[in-house]
């Protein structure tokens, strides 16, 4: 039966929709309204010419959500090439390759694994424009359970096999053909996730000695203690195992982090000065400059900008990346929690494409990951989150947390920054604070805005 809802405004959020699987809004009559929906956002054509390829991560819930989609693209005669089990940024590759209109990406990238999400990409293999979503939460308003018509629907094209080699091998095709990594033991922790296949499969054939974890997906452990999100495990076995560097993606491919030969866990923003400072030397395209975000610590633009690299910050989400890397037209940009966008081979944050350029970079200098990747001292920060209700009121309209806001800011005098947000993938507050204070100076401010917020809520 479909629920009668009249306004989506706020649907899609920093990366697609998110929610628990089987909740609202990832309930079947609206997953088919959304592949309805974006059908009538792309217009008409006969049946068969538009054409959408959807892969998904390792969640149970994957399938059901692949099917409901299928029945709303092929409604309105939409062709759906199904990749299956593959990262997110395969079907950014994927989409150019095949020259398809839409992609889609069934996952909820590190949350646990009782959510799912969709993703949708455009025919250039960026995450689509924020007006597509804002006219398919018009289109919403109007969709009925009844304009899916039974006598439309086509099964879903499965091309896994195609899609997988197709991948692999553009991944392999980034790598330079004068060197290989015979020799080298690379740890790769896949969170049960969707890369764990491809990236143990690619780093093999350029000759890495492999030792793969998190490859054993139940449907139920994605990101469970594992992957990006929980790399200590993962750095304790590259000092077992002596191995040269470790690699630890989310569930579903797109973030990365990395762990030296000594067990440290290299924060982002050490990653991206590292990729920055090595694209500059080497005079590569766009290597004037980079794009990160808002919430990357300040410490990393001191550092570009004392060795003649320019940073620019957007806000958060890898959609704002592109855009910047776009408009300025730069090599590389990034999140500091480990989505890097390679702008020069993929418009998708990648973490099999940033594994392969590392560890062909620590290859070329011929030294111990420890020795390559740039270390800094990071301006203290301090990071609180916050439950917040589902119907979520705007931050603007909270008198009582704005004055908290404003007392947080003056005691900064100029020397630090707050940041508060909602998330646009989960159902919290984030409060980040940043500065010259102690660490726990900051942290009693961040305390103060959280209850402030929550009297509000009151």
């Amino acid at each position: 039966m479909t629920k009668h809802v009249t306004d989506f405004k706020g649907l899609f959020g920093t990366d697609g929709i998110r929610s628990r699987a089987h909740e609202f809004p990832l309930v079947p009559w609206l997953i088919e309204g959304l592949g309805w929906a974006f059908a009538k956002v792309q217009g008409p054509l006969a049946i068969g010419q538009r054409r959408v390829v959807m892969a998904r991560d390792t969640r149970a819930s994957g399938k059901s959500i692949a099917a409901a989609l299928t029945r709303g693209f092929t409604s309105c005669g939409y062709k759906v090439i199904d990749a299956g089990v593959l990262p997110t940024p395969a079907v950014s590759c994927l989409v150019r390759a095949w020259d398809a209109d839409l992609g889609c990406v069934i996952s909820a990238s590190h949350n646990p694994p009782e959510f799912n999400g969709i993703k949708f990409f455009g025919a250039d293999g960026g995450k689509i424009p924020k007006e597509w979503e804002d006219k398919v939460e018009t289109l919403l308003a109007d969709f009925q359970r009844s304009r899916v018509d039974a006598a439309s629907l086509r099964p879903a094209v499965t091309m896994t096999d195609e899609a997988y080699c197709r991948y692999r091998d553009f991944l392999i095709a980034n790598f330079d053909a004068d060197i290989d990594l015979k020799g080298m033991r690379i740890a790769v922790d896949c969170a049960h996730g969707s890369a764990l296949r491809v990236v143990p499969d690619v780093l093999r054939r350029l000759g890495a000695e492999v030792l793969e974890y998190g490859v054993s997906a139940d449907g139920r452990n994605i990101n469970t203690g594992c992957g990006a999100l929980f790399p200590k495990d993962l750095a304790r076995q590259v000092v077992k195992m002596g191995c040269d560097v470790g690699f630890a993606l989310d569930g579903d491919g797109d973030r990365l982090v990395v762990v030296d030969e000594k067990g440290a866990v290299l924060t982002g923003e050490w990653v991206m000065a590292t990729i920055a400072l090595y694209r500059a030397q080497n005079l590569m395209a766009g290597s004037w400059g980079i794009v990160t975000t808002q919430i990357s610590n300040l410490a990393l633009a001191q550092r570009l900008q004392k060795r003649g690299i320019q940073v620019f910050e957007t806000q958060v989400g890898d959609r704002w990346v592109l855009e910047k890397l776009k408009e300025l037209k730069l090599g590389f940009g990034g999140e500091n929690s480990g989505h890097y966008i390679w702008m020069e081979h993929l418009p998708s944050a990648d973490g099999a494409l940033s594994i392969i350029f590392l560890a062909q970079m620590i290859r070329r200098l011929d030294r111990e990951a420890s020795k390559v990747f740039e270390r800094f001292k990071l301006m203290p920060q301090v990071g609180i989150t916050v439950a917040t209700p589902a119907n979520r009121p705007p931050l603007d309209h909270l008198v009582g947390f704005q004055k908290q806001l404003s007392r947080v800011r003056q005691a900064l005098k100029g020397k630090g920054r707050v940041l508060v947000r909602y998330s646009g993938t989960e159902p919290i507050l984030r409060i980040l604070l940043e500065g010259e204070d102690s660490m726990a100076r900051l942290r009693g401010m961040g305390e103060d805005l959280k209850a402030a917020f929550l009297r509000a809520l009151d």
